[in-house]
């Protein structure tokens, strides 16, 4: 089993709280089932969440995809059970089963002489992703079906591409098995396409209990970046998936469809503007764009499903400088989810299939590392699932709305100029507090500071990233042979009070009015906002941050798996800003079936 890692720091001041998570107990376990995209279809994506904290509680587990699932459960089990019972398959010498090093009687026939065996006392296991589990059977298969009937409650889908749903769809026909219905939760563009394409009696059967179907499956329609009226606080918006769990969802890209309109209607992704509108401009633009999910893209299903009354959510998606009239392209729509453990507030972060913004016809990541930011800032963020398709060699008209290295890390980039913008906002709110009694000149003198102190980060930070830049153009995000069109911007700022106590996100200085030659302004802040070891960073900015990769591609080659290629990669990049004194921190981890990670 993975561990999250040790605290390798004591600045409390540079590293906020991090150090505190770090030294607490684990409170959220991801086990990854399948850790490809393809083209093998016995390890594909697939993970189990579970709060540490609230133990092996009936209903507790959720499922986050699932193109692999009740037979990785099996593999994993096959390690403590022999795969089927009896005969003598799994005996050892004395006709025990060997149970996790121990050993446990098989099962015997009834003294009745009945044909019914007794039942074999139950297992806990004591060690694998599914330590402290009671287990009441023989057999890794009799076990998988145990997992699946009793403590897997939900199924939280990114996309409803195959590689993410196949293994939910096929495993759905054991759900009659089951007391209560398992719960497909997604956004509603997600749970219209499953419901259209996959349970419609045609590809499979409508086993759903909606348009008349047999009721092994229940819909839960999520709102993008959660729903206004639950919750508060920090905990506002996450919306309980099962008991313990709550999450917030944030659309992202995940390339383009081959099929454009008006011809081709795609399932809710957010196309262009019509023809019909004029080009907007300004607040016009950004009006357009906090109304465009519920002008374009209702929050129910299908006609003839329930739900047609939505609540307000909290997240109103910031139009890109890129969208104008003449786009025709229909996005793909996948999700990047916030999983939050409600006993200990810790969090992870799971994505779907996604693109680079720096590529993106809808660029859309940077909603999302906003919202990361502010949560690694304060420490209750430390890991981040995401996938890496390809290594390096794959060229970005090839990349087919995938990640790859060079991509990856400058999203990070990204990412890490927000945490550090987050952090010098935290250490300005402790300096206020301090001099708050003071009277009115220590409160300006402390402002004054942060301010200063901010600046001096930000120009080191545009210093180094122009440096790395003509070192070496593979880093940037930004195809090489456009960076002669790109400009320099100022940083965006980060929210830094709680955004779900807001209508919506603030759109920030990104304006349409502001775009470079071939890219959106803030596609060039993924250059401009290395790290910086500055006077609020003591560690890097991804310190304690684990980031595991996903949806590795295989090319069925020989030689070595091309998972070794990308991470000799990454760590290749991450050399490369260390050496210009701005390493992002984090530690890559490459993702495996059976594995599981506490955070």
């Amino acid at each position: 089993m993975k561990d999250n890692g040790t605290n390798n720091g004591s600045d409390e001041t540079a590293l906020g709280s991090v150090a505190g998570v770090h030294s607490q107990k684990p409170a959220l376990q991801v086990t990854c089932l399948g850790s490809s995209g393809g083209p093998c279809e016995e390890n594909v994506t697939g993970f189990l969440v579970h709060s540490v904290a609230r133990g092996w509680d009936r209903r507790s587990v959720l499922a986050v995809d699932a193109g692999s699932h009740l037979a990785a459960i099996v593999r994993i089990l096959e390690r403590d059970f022999p795969k089927v019972s009896g005969g003598e398959a799994g005996l050892n010498g004395n006709g025990h089963v060997t149970i996790n090093g121990g050993v446990r009687p098989s099962p015997s026939p009834s003294p009745s002489g009945d044909d019914e065996p007794i039942p074999p006392e139950p297992t806990v296991l004591a060690s694998g992703p599914f330590t402290g589990m009671r287990l009441p059977h023989a057999s890794a298969r009799a076990n998988a079906m145990h997992i699946l009937k009793t403590y897997i409650a939900t199924y939280l889908i990114t996309h409803p591409h195959l590689d993410h749903v196949s293994g939910f769809a096929i495993n759905s026909a054991a759900f009659k098995e089951t007391n209560l219905p398992k719960t497909l939760a997604a956004l509603p563009s997600t749970v219209n396409a499953i419901k259209q394409h996959i349970f419609n009696d045609i590809i499979w059967p409508n086993l759903t209990d909606e348009d008349g179907g047999v009721g092994f499956v229940t819909f839960q329609r999520l709102k993008e970046g959660g729903d206004a009226m639950i919750g508060e606080g920090e905990g506002r918006g996450y919306i309980d998936v099962v008991d313990g769990l709550g999450v917030r969802s944030f659309k992202v890209s995940h390339g383009t469809c081959t099929k454009s309109p008006p011809s081709h209607q795609h399932r809710g992704s957010i196309p262009s503007i019509q023809d019909g509108h004029s080009a907007l401009h300004g607040e016009q633009s950004q009006q357009m764009a906090r109304s465009m999910s519920t002008s374009q893209h209702p929050q129910h299903s299908a006609p003839g499903t329930p739900g047609a009354l939505s609540r307000q959510s909290l997240y109103s998606g910031q139009i890109s400088p890129r969208l104008s009239a003449t786009d025709t392209s229909c996005v793909v729509d996948s999700t990047a989810f916030f999983i939050r453990d409600g006993e200990t507030q810790r969090e992870v972060l799971i994505f779907g299939d996604v693109e680079p913004d720096t590529i993106s016809t809808f660029p859309r990541n940077y909603v999302v590392w906003q919202e990361a930011a502010r949560k690694i800032a304060s420490g209750v963020l430390t890991g981040i699932f995401i996938e890496c398709s390809y290594d390096d060699t794959q060229s970005d008209p090839y990349l087919f709305g995938h990640l790859c290295p060079r991509h990856l890390i400058a999203e990070l980039q990204v990412l890490a100029g927000m945490v550090v913008e987050a952090r010098a906002a935290r250490a300005l709110e402790r300096s206020v507090r301090k001099r708050k009694r003071s009277g009115h000149n220590g409160v300006e003198s402390a402002a004054k500071h942060a301010v200063h102190d901010s600046l001096n980060d930000r120009k080191r930070s545009r210093s180094l990233a122009g440096r790395s830049a003509h070192r070496d153009l593979r880093r940037s995000s930004v195809p090489d042979h456009s960076l002669a069109h790109t400009t320099d911007t100022t940083s965006p700022k980060t929210e830094h009070s709680n955004p779900m106590d807001q209508q919506h996100l603030h759109p920030g200085p990104m304006s349409p009015g502001s775009t470079t030659a071939h890219f959106p302004v803030h596609h060039t802040h993924a250059r401009n906002s290395v790290p910086s070891m500055g006077t609020h960073d003591a560690l890097p900015a991804l310190q304690g941050v684990k980031v595991v990769i996903i949806h590795v591609k295989d090319t069925m080659k020989d030689g070595p798996h091309v998972s070794e290629s990308i991470l000799a990669d990454l760590l290749d990049h991450e050399a490369r800003l260390r050496d210009d004194g701005a390493p992002l921190g984090c530690e890559f981890v490459i993702s495996q079936s059976g594995e599981s990670y506490t955070f």
